[in-house]
């Protein structure tokens, strides 16, 4: 609403302009209407006392004697009194001749003394002798008033009154009014302005500088009242209570020094223990890496195994047949001791292999993330590497294993970390996108950097065990393919894009509930892990 902008001060001037506003025009209506027939009955009455006085004039000047003063004397009584707009006067004859008119050309006023009064609508006899008609439309009076040298009529004097007179007079008390009104709400505006400006206004403006003065730091400023009203006591409670402020800042800052440096000693245990922890996940990451590499085993012995064993028959049952030539038997001889190695050999490696064993519970994502970030933190640092973190408040939890969870995360992260040898930016996300044709919801989780990228004839690859991107000593391959059996355990997905030397972007998709999925078998190593 409009008025609610306003101030205070414009609120309360709109007011009381309203109000006076309101009470001058209800009076002056009212005022009108009670005058305007007062008004007019004085107007009447001072028409019928010229109206007198004129008749009594004529006879006394011997005006009926002489046509040409008798006008004369007419046009002046029209021009001395406002309202008579027309006089004529007839002579008492047996033709009631008209001496004389104001108004050649207009209607004459043909009425006698003592007329038929049936034949008006209205009339008024205020007098013995006078007599006063109204015209029809409402506009004017007509007056007949006889002339009398002494007993003697001897004429007739008729006058037509327009009551417009009275309307100006009233229209008159109106503009009055309207200018009293205007003057007086000038007269109150200013006495508002200046009395809150003196009384509230500046005050008001004094305590809220003190207030910003605070606000910035400086406590020990103070208002000054200047009046013992409400607002010369909101000023004494506005200084009491930065008083209050001043003293509770001040134990407030020997409080924060003492926590301050609490705090600094319990950080510098924290990033201690961090490193640690850290370094603990990437020798728990090595571990699963050698699993992956026993995984590789036993697909190779599965794969071997049988056709060896084969191999093996039929090279015993070649050296228990004797051929005669001892070369050759000494050469099958060698033959099968090579293969009892090889057999040998695949099952050391068959012993190796396990598949990973998922412990699901109630987990959130945003939690876990949070704390890979902290887990990396010294070693982001120290590579001068910005983490930036979008995680969506709408992600709901999901059943997962958050320790082999963590353990991909982290994966991810030491490998953008490798990509990024002269620091970047290192991006992690977590949306929760709406489910697509009453699919199960899901959740994705991104991890992206800004570091040397992937060649294109790579991406194909990136996921096979023992194949790597980076140099030799630095990597055996197996990190990736561990991460997406991990993330296939969980019903999920693993994807990847990237651009040279622009960076890459790997795309986790887990399913909220992946019990119903975690039956399946886990995918051949040799195409996932």
């Amino acid at each position: 609403m409009l008025f609610k902008r306003f101030g205070l001060q414009s609120k309360i001037i709109i007011i009381l302009a309203v109000a006076v506003v309101s009470v001058v025009a209800v009076s002056t209506y009212l005022a009108m209407l009670l005058t305007r027939q007062l008004v007019e009955e004085a107007i009447y009455r001072k028409v019928l006392s010229q109206a007198l006085a004129t008749a009594h004039q004529l006879v006394s000047g011997h005006e009926l004697d002489t046509p040409e003063n008798l006008l004369a004397h007419l046009n002046q009584v029209k021009h001395d009194f406002k309202g008579v707009e027309q006089i004529d006067v007839y002579r008492h004859d047996p033709a009631h001749s008209l001496a004389a008119t104001t108004d050649p050309s207009g209607e004459h006023l043909e009425l006698d003394v003592i007329p038929n009064v049936n034949t008006y609508n209205e009339f008024e006899r205020p007098g013995e002798d006078q007599l006063t008609i109204e015209t029809p439309d409402g506009h004017d009076w007509i007056m007949s008033t006889p002339i009398r040298d002494g007993n003697r009529l001897i004429g007739c004097l008729d006058l037509k009154v327009s009551k417009r007179s009275s309307n100006q007079i009233i229209d008159g008390l109106v503009w009055r009014n309207v200018v009293l009104m205007l003057a007086s709400l000038l007269a109150v505006i200013f006495a508002i302005h200046v009395f809150f400006f003196y009384n509230v206004r500046r005050p008001v403006k004094e305590m809220v500088e003190v207030m910003e003065a605070a606000e910035g730091g400086a406590l020990a400023v103070r208002a000054h009242p200047v009046s013992q009203d409400e607002i010369g006591e909101l000023a004494g409670h506005l200084n009491q209570m930065l008083g209050r402020l001043e003293n509770f800042n001040t134990e407030l800052g020997h409080k924060v020094s003492e926590a301050t440096a609490e705090l600094e000693r319990r950080n510098e245990e924290l990033t201690r223990i961090n490193e640690e922890l850290f370094e603990t996940q990437k020798t728990l990451a090595r571990s699963e890496r050698l699993a992956v590499a026993g995984q590789l085993a036993a697909s190779l012995a599965h794969e071997i195994g049988t056709p060896l064993n084969s191999i093996s028959g039929h090279v015993q049952l070649m050296a228990r047949k004797k051929t005669g030539d001892p070369a050759t038997d000494r050469r099958l001889e060698i033959i099968e001791v090579q293969i009892e190695t090889i057999v040998r050999s695949v099952k050391q490696l068959l012993s190796w292999t396990r598949k990973f064993e998922l412990h699901l519970d109630q987990m959130d994502l945003r939690r876990t993330l949070e704390e890979v970030a902290l887990l990396s933190s010294p070693a982001l640092e120290s590579r001068k590497i910005r983490v930036r973190t979008d995680f969506s408040k709408r992600a709901p939890e999901i059943q997962g294993d958050a320790g082999y969870l963590q353990q991909v995360f982290l994966n991810l992260i030491n490998n953008s970390m490798d990509a990024m040898p002269r620091g970047g930016h290192l991006y992690l996300r977590l949306k929760a996108p709406e489910p697509v044709n009453g699919e199960q919801p899901v959740v994705r989780v991104e991890v992206e950097d800004t570091g040397e990228g992937i060649a294109p004839e790579m991406l194909g690859h990136i996921f096979d065990p023992m194949f790597t991107t980076k140099r030799m000593g630095t990597g055996a391959g197996l990190g990736l393919a561990i991460c997406k059996q991990i993330i296939q355990q969980h019903g999920g997905t693993i994807e990847v894009s990237s651009r040279v030397h622009e960076g890459a972007r790997f795309t986790i998709t887990l399913p909220v509930d992946c019990r119903a999925r975690t039956e399946t078998p886990a995918p051949a190593l040799a195409h996932s892990a």
